[in-house]
């Protein structure tokens, strides 16, 4: 087997950095575990920042170096680059990068010359999480060109892909963990009284909507699997599949032009009753995560009605299982769905019609959607191959956020002594519920000069905070 001529983002992070700040992390025990690796394998100095007490539950505040951030958001620029600057930070690393705390944080790395890594779900599901240096999704630095992959397949064909070990996941874990997370940041909101979401965090809300889901499961669950079994028979002929995305995803809000998911199905289906040939049928897929918080039955049943030619052409589906529909479908179209790599395993045509990672020439199709429905083109196998050995050699991590990931042995990495003593002292610009702060904090004029510097990073873009992406 070739060796790639590049370390993993994962053995990067290590070997540059000592002093490594976490902000947030997944729902879960993941950022504690990783802190945890990262000290006792890797002897590094870790520093934790929670920003409502749902952190504070998995990763407590008792642990060395572990802060609470209790300010208010625009504070928040200026008091990190005091923090990083004071505790020497070489990295801080969060959970997604479209987060409102995440897209500062990014902005004061940058100007401070830090590095900024970001974990995300993997790329490649199941049993893999994603790691990147300054972005993920379409905030990806790794070129978006044929050219770079095709320089490197010497080295990734001799590569044959192997499944990595199963680790437990799906969606019991994560609602475990969300329930939890959830109950605690609601309840307790008043010991971070500014803090503010990426997306809806209304206790009622998520027990209402998450209740709606299971029934929902269990109502769909048998005709669900009629509809799969119908398909491996043959019953649909040629057809297409459309996977939706949750309705709040940041792939949506951020990574694209929709200003909705109902805006990109009805953007779909408008295109499907104008350009696809009569023969051809769309299967549309609801994400299963959004099964509780939205339906667009009656979205797809309006626009049937008003194009008559559509009856019995379209269909609307849940819980199926999508290998199913990427086994026998003709291709699929997606606004920029980790499915849409699935698909491209599978040899399946893709038509991308948002911004994604993998949308590259000669892996999906580049022509418009309207030439799509009617001549799809499946990705060069050679190039694709490429591209996803890439991804599992550098970014890719074999593991779930909610029940174990499987670091890998790193060597030479450590210094020869672990950090332990007392708690760093944390720079606090402005003191919030100083009776419910147990942390000393630093007077300003002690902070490092980045501090003033970083003064003009108060300005960051604070739209689509209360709505906004995941």
């Amino acid at each position: 087997m070739g060796i790639i001529d590049t370390k993993s983002n994962l053995e990067n992070l290590i070997f540059q950095n000592q002093r490594i700040l976490l902000l947030q992390g997944p729902i879960g025990p993941f950022f504690k575990n990783f802190g945890d690796w990262l000290r006792l394998a890797h002897r590094k100095t870790v520093f934790k920042l929670n920003f409502n007490h749902g952190d504070e539950v998995y990763y407590p505040q008792n642990i060395h170096n572990t802060f609470a951030y209790r300010d208010t958001y625009q504070a928040f620029p200026g008091f990190l680059a005091g923090f990083a600057a004071e505790n020497q930070i070489d990295a801080v690393v969060c959970f997604g990068d479209t987060r409102p705390y995440h897209v500062a944080a990014k902005q004061v790395a940058e100007k401070l010359g830090l590095s900024f890594w970001v974990f995300e779900e993997g790329y490649f599901r199941p049993f893999y999480v994603t790691l990147e240096q300054n972005g993920v999704n379409a905030f990806s630095p790794l070129p978006r060109e044929a050219s770079f992959f095709e320089s490197k397949l010497s080295t990734l064909a001799q590569q044959t892909y192997r499944s990595p070990p199963a680790v437990k996941g799906g969606f019991m874990p994560m609602a475990k963990c969300a329930v939890r997370y959830y109950w605690a940041s609601g309840t307790k909101r008043k010991f971070y009284p500014h803090y503010i979401h990426h997306r809806s965090n209304s206790i009622p809300n998520y027990i209402r909507s998450w209740m709606i889901s299971g029934i929902k499961r269990a109502a769909y669950m048998f005709k669900d699997r009629k509809f799969s079994q119908e398909i491996k028979d043959g019953k649909y002929g040629k057809f297409y599949i459309l996977p939706l995305q949750v309705f709040n995803d940041s792939q949506v809000r951020v990574h694209s032009d929709f200003s909705s998911v109902q805006n990109f199905l009805l953007h779909v289906l408008s295109s499907f009753a104008t350009h696809a040939p009569d023969d051809v049928n769309l299967i549309v897929k609801h994400h299963p995560m959004d099964r509780g918080f939205t339906d667009y039955r009656k979205t797809i049943n309006r626009f049937i009605r008003s194009h008559p030619k559509l009856e019995g052409r379209i269909f609307y589906v849940h819980d199926a299982p999508l290998p199913v529909f990427l086994r026998h479908g003709i291709g699929m179209v997606t606004l920029n769905s980790t499915s849409g790599l699935s698909a491209l395993i599978h040899n399946m045509p893709v038509k991308v019609l948002g911004r994604a990672n993998y949308d590259i020439s000669g892996i999906t199709f580049q022509g418009c959607l309207a030439e799509f429905w009617k001549k799809p083109t499946p990705p060069d196998p050679k190039l694709f191959h490429a591209y996803r050995m890439y991804h599992i050699n550098t970014t890719q991590i074999n593991g779930s956020f909610y029940s174990t990931v499987n670091f890998p042995e790193i060597s030479g990495s450590s210094l020869p002594t672990i950090d332990t003593g007392a708690k760093t002292p944390m720079p606090q610009p402005v003191p919030v519920y100083d009776r419910l702060q147990t942390l000393a904090p630093s007077p300003l004029h002690k902070v490092s000069s980045h501090y003033s510097e970083a003064k003009s990073l108060h300005s960051v873009s604070i739209r689509n905070i209360h709505n906004g992406p995941k």
